[in-house]
């Protein structure tokens, strides 16, 4: 008899990967801009439209060049990439797979996060990120969306590092974990992974 997988859902900003502080402040400098107005900006103008896919990417550096008209493309997206690094989660999958079946649940473009986690693909059972579903966390479309990737009837632990988006998994039957900055979170995914084993 197959052993039940318990189904771990993971966030990938602030979990798996940095956020994207150092990004916006690079093309504040850039632009010559006080980090708060550029914020101010991209809030009003591209956020929802970025991370729910209605916005290509194409348009959004076309924004960028817009925001800061000294600023290359090119250099945008070295200043993302330099943005966009490992946490310590992600060397963690491989280990973590072994007792659940992982999946992601993010608010990001696809053509950034996904690179990132190509080294350990073959670890995740499921990939949700908000560019491609329309919906972005903590609206009830996106982790709908993933809640179709999980197996039914086992134990669901989902991560995240913002509370407000904890709420709508609670309400789905989901165990919830708030990911902290100093990473106790991952020990207490492992205990909870290793919970109920033989």
């Amino acid at each position: 008899m197959t052993k039940p997988r318990k189904q771990l859902v993971l966030d990938a900003g602030g979990v798996l990967a940095s956020d994207l502080p150092a990004f916006w402040e690079g093309l504040a400098s850039a632009a010559g801009m006080a980090y708060g107005d550029l914020r101010e900006r991209y809030q009003a103008q591209v956020r929802e439209a970025l991370w729910t896919g209605k916005m290509s990417e194409d348009a959004f550096w076309a924004w960028v060049e817009q925001c800061c008209p000294s600023l290359s493309r090119a250099q945008g997206r070295r200043l993302l990439q330099e943005a966009l690094v490992p946490l310590p989660a992600l060397g963690l999958l491989p280990e973590w797979s072994r007792y659940a079946d992982l999946h992601i649940l993010s608010n990001h473009r696809a053509e950034w996060l996904l690179p990132l986690l190509e080294p350990v693909k073959g670890h995740l059972a499921g990939v949700t990120v908000s560019s491609e579903t329309g919906f972005r966390k903590p609206e009830p479309g996106i982790y709908e969306r993933a809640a179709r990737l999980l197996k039914p009837g086992f134990p669901i632990l989902f991560v995240d590092d913002q509370e407000r988006n904890l709420a709508e998994a609670s309400r789905l039957g989901w165990e919830t974990l708030l990911a902290d900055e100093n990473g106790a979170w991952m020990g207490q995914v492992g205990a909870w992974l290793r919970r109920d084993e033989a």
